[in-house]
């Protein structure tokens, strides 16, 4: 793979690069791409009210699209082998707009910079030291470790979900990575980071991959919705003196005062196209996006990614 040494990375470069791990895979999007979109509503509880005059977060029921994900960017990967899932959701709110919030599994980003993520996938795809698929990923997670040690927490967490398959998405844990400001009626910011938490959790120790098929999450929660909704709780932890909002892999200590602001109940499956843009950066009146270059970044290789699968490239 040719290196990109330009101090300022591009989208269309970014995309690139991401091509390169398991190649193209037209009309399918650059990283995630195993996914399907389920149609939910979310309830606030009015907890967000004294930090944001967002209006999805007050007290009205809004209606939302849901996407559970595989983390790799071949639409055909394997459950059980990559390790990190996704949670994307969109609002729908009164006036029409839209606004997202995009999670992972893993609860912080494995580097704050842009260029540096770019560098860490050319470890994988280069001929000498890389390998071609992320479904073998996981042997390469010490050489990263040794070029960046600065990493080492949020590779030894992947490697951690790596010895246990996911006995449901219903029963992740969920993190938007990115921290945002909320600002409330009285003008005053408060840095938060969001976490969706499962309402029915019970850690089933006896999952192996030996009896699971390739589909196996996506088979159990249609399973499950045909029982009963999926529910996941929406909590914001609160920031403190110390706490960076502009840093990915800053995560931030539990004992942080944590707010429940509402639940999303998940109700059923819809086959819907991949159309939708879970842009982070979409935000409201009432929320403000903060200096992370990650989190600016991510809108211009969305767009990137969009126009390419949008023209089954």
């Amino acid at each position: 793979m040719e290196q990109i040494h330009k101090e300022d990375l591009t989208p269309k470069e970014a995309v690139d690069a991401l091509e390169q791990i398991q190649g193209k895979f037209p009309g399918a999007r650059r990283a995630h791409a195993k996914g399907d979109m389920y149609e939910a509503v979310f309830h606030p509880n009015g907890n967000a009210v004294p930090y944001t005059v967002a209006p999805h977060l007050h007290r009205e029921a809004v209606s939302a699209t849901v996407r559970f994900s595989n983390s790799p960017p071949n639409p055909a990967s394997i459950d059980y082998l990559t390790p990190a899932k996704g949670l994307a959701v969109q609002f729908q709110l009164a006036d029409g707009s839209i606004t997202n919030i995009v999670s992972s599994t893993v609860p912080m980003f494995v580097t704050s910079s842009p260029r540096e993520f770019i560098d860490m996938i050319e470890i994988f795809t280069d001929e000498k030291t890389g390998i071609k698929t992320i479904d073998r990923g996981l042997a390469m997670v010490e050489l990263l470790s040794k070029k960046y040690p600065h990493s080492k927490n949020v590779i030894q967490i992947i490697k951690e979900q790596a010895k246990q398959p996911p006995i449901s998405y219903a029963e992740l844990h969920y993190y938007p990575i990115h921290a945002f400001y909320f600002v409330n009626k009285d003008g005053v910011r408060q840095a938060i980071k969001y976490e969706w938490v499962p309402v029915n959790e019970t850690k089933d120790p006896a999952l192996t991959s030996k009896s699971l098929s390739a589909n196996y999450l996506t088979e159990e929660l249609d399973n499950r919705l045909n029982q009963a909704p999926v529910e996941f709780d929406l909590v914001i932890r609160l920031a403190e003196d110390g706490d960076n909002p502009n840093d990915a892999t800053d995560m931030w200590p539990e004992e942080r005062r944590k707010v429940n602001i509402g639940r999303l109940e998940i109700k059923n499956k819809i086959h819907h196209k991949e159309d939708i843009v879970f842009d982070p950066t979409i935000v409201p009146e009432g929320i403000e996006l903060t200096d992370d270059p990650i989190l600016h970044f991510r809108s211009g290789a969305y767009a990137e990614s969009y126009e390419r699968r949008s023209k089954n490239e």
